[in-house]
């Protein structure tokens, strides 16, 4: 008899009992397993060997020889070689250039005409590439038309210089077109225009002794120094006008002026006489205001500023 404390401790030994009673039982009716199903996993490591051991020969124990079996052909590897095509755009780039350089220099003489770029500047005007085909075709029609193009053009910047007043950019048309056509008939035109708008001061010729052969001259020509502080328009023409003879004489000259600003002035509206020409002259310091030209002739060519 089991007192009634103890009783709880007496049931689960009773379920265990039926737990392992029911495990034995579903282990009996289980079909025997194969041992050739499980693995047999042993402590000791199986190595396989890679290559047969028919194909391996020790000759030392510090030396191993493979053969390669007859069976085996060694594998070459292909590689594919793209082949090299041509890009396109270089093709088209190519066939762009032009093979013609006549129809070229036209071209560009056209473009720079149309910009204005006549004469200038050097390198890409119109006339620099118009020189061009004349080298090479000497008769060439288009480029013969093009130069009396550009003397008419200038023909009408020059009248519309004379409109507002400014004589002396009339007169650097004048002498770009001269050099573009030097025999060209409306040349003669033009300088009538300019003289006809042009201020005439009065002046008066050296009184230099005339000599049978040419000689070199030394001409002081007086300059007032008013007029040069006023800068007057009728003392920068005469400038012009002397600048534009000593240039034809290849004569150099001598800028005095008492102040540096005055002789600048000087010098400055002589070199506009032409853009593309430089005068030849030095400046110094002194008085009285005057312009010494030394040149080569039979006789005094320079005009002397008369008030």
């Amino acid at each position: 008899m089991t007192l009634p404390y103890l009783q709880p401790l007496f049931r689960p030994r009773a379920v265990i009992a039926v737990s392992v009673f029911l495990m034995l039982t579903a282990c009996v009716t289980q079909p025997p397993i194969s041992s050739e199903a499980v693995p047999v996993v042993n402590d000791q490591v199986v190595e396989r060997s890679l290559i047969p051991t028919s194909e391996l020969s020790l000759t030392t124990p510090s030396e191993l020889s493979l053969t390669t079996p007859s069976n085996i052909k060694p594998v070459v590897p292909v590689v594919s070689v793209a082949k090299k095509t041509t890009p396109v755009a270089v093709a088209v780039q190519s066939s762009n250039k032009p093979t013609d350089s006549i129809a070229f220099w036209l071209g560009e003489a056209g473009w720079a005409f149309e910009q204005d770029k006549l004469t200038t500047p050097t390198g890409e005007s119109a006339y620099y590439y118009l020189t061009r085909v004349l080298t090479k075709e000497p008769r060439n029609p288009q480029a013969l038309a093009a130069l009396e193009k550009i003397v008419q053009r200038y023909y009408e910047l020059l009248q519309a210089s004379l409109t507002k007043g400014k004589v002396q950019q009339a007169r650097v048309f004048l002498s770009r077109a001269k050099k573009v056509m030097p025999k060209h008939g409306q040349l003669t035109t033009m300088r009538k225009l300019i003289e006809s708008h042009a201020v005439k001061p009065q002046v008066v010729m050296g009184d230099g002794p005339e000599t049978a052969v040419p000689v070199m001259r030394n001409q002081k020509l007086l300059l007032p120094t008013t007029l040069i502080d006023q800068q007057d328009d009728r003392l920068a023409q005469w400038l012009v006008v002397v600048a534009q003879k000593a240039q034809n004489l290849q004569a150099t000259m001598l800028i005095v002026a008492p102040k540096d600003v005055q002789a600048r002035w000087v010098y400055q509206t002589m070199n506009s006489a032409d853009p593309e020409q430089r005068i030849r002259a030095n400046i110094k310091h002194s008085q009285p205001a005057r312009l010494e030209v030394n040149y080569l002739a039979r006789k005094d060519e320079l005009e002397v500023y008369s008030n």
